[in-house]
Formats: C-alpha cells, sequence, structure tokens
C-alpha cells in the first residue's frame, strides 16, 4: 500500500507581470500574473507492507514538468519618502492554474512510462520582500525574493502536501 507519494524538482524559471496602482507613496495594489517552470528531479514514495522487506521510502529519478500560472491581487508596503533605495514587503491571494507532466520516472533499470499529464485551478497565496533603485523617474531596478504557496493542491488524481514554490528576481520596472 503506497503512504505517500511526492515530487521534487529542479531550480526552474520565471516570469512575470504585474499591473499595479500606487494608492500612496508607501501603499501599492497590483494585479499579478506570470509562468513558472519546474522540471522533476525525483519521484518519491513511502510504501507500507505486511512484508517488512517490501516496506520502505524510494527515492527514483523522473522525468517531466510542473508549470504554474498565478493570477492573483496584491498589497505592496513601500518605505516613505523621496529616497532612491526603497526597501518593500508585499503579498497577495488569488487562483493558481498548475500542470504536472510525469513522462516516465526510473525504477533501477526499468524506465517505466507514467504517461500522466493533469492541471487544475487552486487558491493560491503569495509573499514577497525586496528592493527598488530608482536610477530615473520612472525607471527601478528591483531584486525580490518571492514565495507562492497553494494549500492541498489537488492536480488530477493527486492530492499533494502543501505547495511552495521559491524564486529570486532582479529586473527593470517601468512605471507611468
Amino acid at each position: 500500500q503506497i503512504t505517500a507519494e511526492n515530487f521534487t524538482f529542479n531550480p526552474g524559471f520565471r516570469f512575470d507581470v504585474e499591473f499595479g496602482y500606487n494608492i500612496y507613496d508607501w501603499l501599492g495594489v497590483s494585479l499579478q500574473t506570470g509562468v513558472i517552470y519546474n522540471g522533476i528531479n525525483q519521484y518519491n514514495v513511502t510504501i507500507s507492507s505486511a512484508d517488512p522487506s517490501l516496506s520502505g521510502s524510494y527515492h527514483q529519478s523522473a522525468d517531466g514538468e510542473l508549470v504554474q500560472v498565478p493570477v492573483q491581487i496584491d498589497a505592496i508596503l513601500r518605505w516613505p519618502g523621496a529616497t532612491s533605495f526603497k526597501p518593500f514587503i508585499g503579498g497577495g491571494v488569488g487562483a493558481i492554474w498548475q500542470q504536472l507532466d510525469v513522462n516516465n520516472y526510473y525504477d533501477g533499470p526499468n524506465d517505466i512510462q507514467g504517461n500522466y499529464c493533469r492541471s487544475a485551478f487552486q487558491f493560491g497565496f503569495n509573499g514577497q520582500v525586496g528592493a527598488n533603485y530608482t536610477v530615473t523617474p520612472g525607471v527601478d531596478f528591483y531584486g525580490v525574493f518571492k514565495l507562492l504557496g497553494a494549500f492541498t493542491p489537488r492536480i488530477g488524481n493527486y492530492d499533494f502536501e502543501n505547495s511552495y514554490n521559491f524564486a529570486l528576481e532582479v529586473g527593470v520596472q517601468s512605471r507611468f
């Protein structure tokens, strides 16, 4: 009997688009979306059996990917004032579309075809902390650490533990 399953992922990439409005110098709201991609590294399974020689945890190399597309509303708190360097913190909630595609996994020398591809929408949340540096009025460089999470997502017939995706971003921001 399988008692637990999960996947570990390789580092991937993230592309974000965010449209926002500054209510005050120190408070902004935005609509955020983008694409997050991570390749599968391992398929991990825990088996419980009456035969102790079959029970245990197994870690198998796997091939596939997880694609996430968040659509979320955020609030961002910034350090107020006319300084070039402005730290910020923010968070938000919304939906996450996730697609899990497991092509195959390897049990020793055996290549087992997974052919599993499912997608679903879930409630999600995000948090971020970072800083902007104003180069010229309307153009900032920024660096940010982001967290995207979903509580017990269900993709197809898999119920996962809480899902967390971390990203470190640097970029250019345009304001008009």
